[in-house]
């Protein structure tokens, strides 16, 4: 089963149809989008359309927790608050229930193997701002949310958010597909393995 994964477009409609063509000239059998339509680009409601019928799975990023609920759910992003206030009042109902409807995670097993799809790890998901925040890549709290069993009961744990690649333990990073140094990840799962690779956007 091949599996696709991108995250973090950022409002660049131009690199979002770009990863959806390479995607589908890779014959992926499901495609999963880590979430953040919002912020940076100028075409985030072009991207939020083109997501809603694509069929692609999306999960929420920090970025629709924000045009949901305001950013009064993360201290750390006041100075967001007219952009996200005027996102807010901008959204369509539908597109507004579509947002409230994507998941924070996706779970699925392929093959025996047991894979997560977030866009970032989790502090606590029952909390408004669920995510780890992007401190913990430098004092070590990811480092050991990386050992806990919430994360290596899983043969992959995929994120985004950091705009990044990298790989630590089972924690695969995927890059920001709409900023400087795109790429997407591809999953290939079999009975006997678990493989990846990064792909840049063209």
């Amino acid at each position: 089963m091949k599996i696709a994964v991108f995250s973090d477009i950022h409002g660049n409609i131009k690199a979002l149809k770009a990863v959806l063509e390479q995607i589908r000239e890779k014959n992926a059998d499901l495609t999963v989008f880590l979430g953040d339509i919002f912020q940076r680009g100028n075409e985030e409601f072009e991207c939020l359309e083109l997501l809603k019928n694509s069929g692609v799975v999306c999960l929420k990023g920090n970025c629709e927790l924000y045009a949901e609920h305001g950013v009064d759910v993360d201290p750390d992003v006041e100075h967001l608050r007219s952009y996200y206030d005027g996102i807010r009042s901008r959204l369509t109902e539908e597109q507004m229930q579509f947002i409230r409807q994507m998941p924070l995670f996706y779970e699925t097993e392929c093959h025996g193997h047991k894979l997560h799809f977030s866009h970032f790890l989790f502090l606590d998901i029952e909390k408004p701002y669920p995510f780890l925040p992007l401190s913990s890549l430098r004092d070590g709290s990811f480092d050991r949310a990386c050992e806990g069993e919430n994360v290596t009961k899983y043969d992959l744990a995929v994120i985004g958010h950091c705009h990044q690649n990298f790989v630590k333990g089972n924690v695969v990073s995927v890059s920001a597909s709409g900023l400087e140094g795109a790429s997407w990840l591809l999953i290939e799962v079999n009975d006997d393995s678990v493989r990846f690779e990064h792909i840049g956007i063209a």
